[in-house]
């Protein structure tokens, strides 16, 4: 057997469980103008029992059929970056098995004590596995046979709720809908025709988690454990051999869960508060202040002396000599 890809089993467990994103190594708290890169490392279990399907045979009896799917990895990972830009906003990037997910972080307050954020963001994740057998002949030659390709795409959006406190403990909670959309191909040799079977699954997923950061100076160490809950799932198969459709089902019911429990080693550059730049612009220089506090303490100049003319020498004896009158009088 030849394996199209190295990941292989990870995108074999796609088509079976449908991909999710959770909220490990993300806490409320800014960074400021810096950057954190956080990488998570644990085990992960879901299960996903799909909706039942409705079979009826020639004779016209009827049997229902339900696929029970478990994906059990060690390790599993995750990865958290964002990229500050202020004391309230940070563009954040989260891997995971669902994709590549954008979103940004909005802290909504600014306390010493406990952080709070909200983080909407939308994730797209692609994967292609390709597997197929060689005989080899007593000539010599060799031939394929039961080749077989999966393909997933994978849509993901949401909204989730951040919360910090002073003392390490942070917690999330989130929404996302999710949209998988796989198809499987198989043919029994090269020359017959390829059977292809689509599915296509939405559904709404409900998650959580919690954890404590232990700072190392710019290294943080933080177990966590964190879960999802998908309560019902809707389904569309299709299935055609060759050109022409064997018929399309539409499914709904079933459910998924999934936990994580692990720990996220994030490393954040150090940190720079928004603002600092400006304000030590606009601070005054300790020679500026100096010269300020001369400029208070210095006397104020008065006016111009009035000058003296001819005519002001010759009124101050006559004003003497009429004060001499009247005081003979």
């Amino acid at each position: 057997m030849r394996s199209g890809l190295s990941f292989a089993l990870p995108l074999l467990l796609v088509g079976c469980v449908t991909p999710r994103s959770m909220t490990l190594g993300m806490m409320a708290a800014p960074v400021g103008r810096g950057t954190e890169v956080g990488v998570f490392s644990g085990v992960g279990y879901s299960a996903q029992t799909g909706p039942v399907v409705t079979t009826t045979n020639v004779a016209g009896e009827q049997s229902n059929q339900q696929t029970q799917n478990r994906a059990f990895s060690i390790p599993a990972f995750e990865a958290n970056v964002q990229k500050g830009f202020n004391d309230h906003v940070a563009l954040n990037f989260h891997v995971s098995p669902a994709g590549v997910q954008p979103g940004l972080k909005w802290t909504v307050n600014r306390s010493r004590v406990a952080h709070f954020a909200i983080l909407p963001a939308i994730a797209f994740g692609y994967g292609s596995v390709a597997t197929s057998d060689f005989v080899a002949q007593p000539t010599g030659a060799q031939s394929e046979i039961n080749p077989r390709a999966t393909t997933s795409f994978t849509f993901l959006g949401g909204l989730k709720l951040l919360v910090s406190h002073q003392s390490g403990f942070y917690a999330g909670v989130g929404y996302d809908f999710v949209f998988n959309r796989s198809n499987s191909s198989s043919a029994p040799n090269a020359n017959a025709d390829r059977t292809d079977v689509i599915t296509q699954t939405s559904t709404h997923q409900l998650m959580g988690a919690v954890g404590f950061s232990i700072a190392l100076g710019q290294v943080s160490l933080r177990p966590e454990i964190a879960f999802a809950v998908n309560p019902a799932l809707s389904q569309t198969i299709s299935s055609r051999v060759g050109a022409a459709s064997t018929g399309d089902q539409t499914l709904s019911g079933g459910f998924s869960w999934a936990i994580l429990p692990g720990f996220t080693i994030a490393v954040a550059t150090p940190p720079t508060k928004a603002g600092t730049d400006e304000e030590e612009d606009e601070r005054p220089t300790k020679r500026e202040d100096e010269e300020e506090d001369d400029d208070d303490e210095r006397p104020k100049k008065k006016g111009p002396a009035r000058k003296k003319t001819s005519d002001d020498d010759d009124d101050t004896p006559r004003r003497r000599r009429s004060a001499d009158d009247d005081t003979d009088d």
